[in-house]
């Protein structure tokens, strides 16, 4: 695997370190058009052989869900920065990343694919998730003193 990117939320509550699986331009860039990633200028990536770890300070992680409900929206409780949505399955979670949010540059001057998942079934969409998405580990960590 190659070196992580690093990023966080705006205020650092929440960092976040993408492996990715292979080279950055040859991973995903869309543009999501549901109303939620439109207001937040989401930019998102994921690839099932990459790796992304996500760790916050305990109680900076707003979990946000919003139609059929089966994905959480991540939001850092502090500055409002939408940062991945995620979900569990199989024992796992997955998550595709806003690199927008959390300030990757590696995407830099490349245009997002527009993506529009209005018409596809709950199946449909957990299976394209789970073929797509990263396989993700979440840590939440107390202040140090």
């Amino acid at each position: 695997m190659s070196d992580a990117l690093t990023g966080q939320c705006h205020c650092g509550a929440i960092a976040v370190a993408f492996e990715p699986g292979r080279p950055v331009a040859e991973l995903p860039l869309r543009a999501c058009q549901c109303g939620f990633c439109r207001r937040h200028g989401a930019l998102t990536t994921s690839d099932p052989s990459s790796r992304l770890r996500v760790e916050a300070k305990v109680g900076a992680i707003t979990r946000y869900r919003f139609g059929r409900r089966a994905t959480d929206a991540l939001i850092c409780s502090a500055c409002g920065v939408y940062v991945a949505s995620a979900i569990e399955a199989e024992g796992q979670m997955f998550a595709t990343l806003n690199i927008a949010g959390v300030g990757i540059d590696a995407f830099a001057g490349r245009d997002p694919e527009p993506a529009v998942y209005d018409f596809e079934t709950d199946e449909a969409k957990l299976a394209r998730r789970l073929s797509r998405w990263t396989p993700t580990v979440l840590v939440e960590t107390r202040l140090s003193a």
